[in-house]
């Protein structure tokens, strides 16, 4: 009895080890003859055979290498989904334009590529540029899948957004037919959609979220601003995402940087399981970010809408993209709008836009 009780607290105390070691190796694909690599692990390999790439985009600025022998030259054929519309590849300094697909957000690209190794980069033209620009933000939909399209309408209304960034429960129990309704939604959008995964996705196996959208913890760059996305969907951070948040928070220490997690650190208004798992975790997770120099942090998981400051640092919870809400908040369904200006190194608003 007491080597089982062992043997059971062992086994939980990294719930998320699973998860963030399958990440490894997310982004990579290999034929007999060629070879993808995805430069941080920023996409979902859906499709690699002969002459043909599908990927599911997790970035603005997708970077990967395309390894060719000699019988894997010719012309290849390249989807990418979830990419800006206004998306080009370049490949050694030549630029090709992409064919429709049948969403805004998905782009096809033809091009002739000789055995070797080559470096591909799918992006807009005004990637680099640091410049202001907004993106929406939301979390939580859950039940909502059927009519989270009201959402991304409203969201396809705001001017000059140019991609969501999500707090993950997607779905409501991680099912195959969710994640379908969930990318028939996503038609609506005319731009990307990037999110980590929530407590919801882990009802079911977490892999139909990694196999379809890509890694839960990922980190990209965009007109200079950072965004780094980490898997809190046990209420806790892995050590290895730890280790990966480390770098990041480095690398982007002099930038203006946005922190994305589903569940909040420490829970502000003190509700049941609002919060991670353990207290001294999550305040442990809030020093990194200062240290760091985050500018903001989102949140999701608890139903509504609450801005407030954590460990001094700006923080909102956006809780609205369709669950059932939190009673006599008067929140209902809702999105935010982050206007981000990495020339200032300033997050220069953040506004709540009810959809009901």
């Amino acid at each position: 009895m007491k080597l089982a009780l062992v043997l059971a607290v062992c086994a939980c105390t990294r719930p998320g080890e699973q998860r963030a070691e399958a990440e490894l190796s997310i982004g990579q694909a290999a034929l007999a003859d060629a070879s993808i690599d995805i430069a941080g692990g920023l996409a979902a390999v859906r499709w690699f055979t002969d002459h043909r790439i599908e990927v599911w985009s997790q970035t603005p600025d997708l970077h990967f290498s395309l390894v060719l022998g000699n019988t894997a030259g010719g012309e290849w054929t390249i989807i990418a989904r979830n990419v800006l519309v206004d998306a080009v590849l370049t490949v050694g300094g030549t630029t090709f334009t992409r064919d429709p697909g049948e969403y805004p957000t998905v782009g096809i690209f033809h091009v002739t590529l000789p055995a070797g190794t080559h470096e591909l980069r799918i992006a807009p033209p005004d990637a680099d540029i640091v410049e202001p620009f907004k993106v929406a933000s939301m979390a939580d939909i859950q039940t909502a899948l059927p009519t989270v399209d009201d959402v991304f309408e409203a969201i396809d209304a705001v001017p000059d957004a140019r991609f969501v960034i999500a707090m993950g429960d997607i779905t409501e129990r991680g099912l195959v037919e969710e994640y379908e309704l969930f990318e028939r939604q996503l038609g609506t959008l005319t731009i990307p959609f990037y999110t980590t995964l929530g407590n919801h996705e882990l009802w079911a196996d977490f892999a139909r979220f990694h196999e379809r959208y890509g890694r839960g913890s990922f980190h990209f760059e965009f007109k200079g601003a950072a965004f780094s996305f980490v898997d809190s969907g046990d209420a806790g951070l892995d050590p290895l995402v730890e280790e990966w948040l480390d770098s990041w928070l480095a690398d982007a220490r002099d930038r203006l940087h946005i922190f994305l997690t589903h569940i909040p650190p420490i829970d502000p208004v003190g509700m049941r399981y609002g919060g991670f798992r353990s207290e001294q975790d999550g305040r442990r997770l809030l020093g990194r970010l200062v240290d760091g120099n985050v500018d903001l942090t989102l949140y999701g998981h608890i139903h509504t809408f609450i801005q407030f400051e954590n460990a001094g640092i700006p923080a909102y919870i956006s809780g609205g993209g369709g669950a059932e809400p939190m009673k006599w908040d008067g929140i209902d369904r809702h999105f935010l709008v982050v206007d981000i200006d990495a020339s200032t190194n300033a997050v220069r608003g953040v506004e709540l836009h009810r959809v009901d």
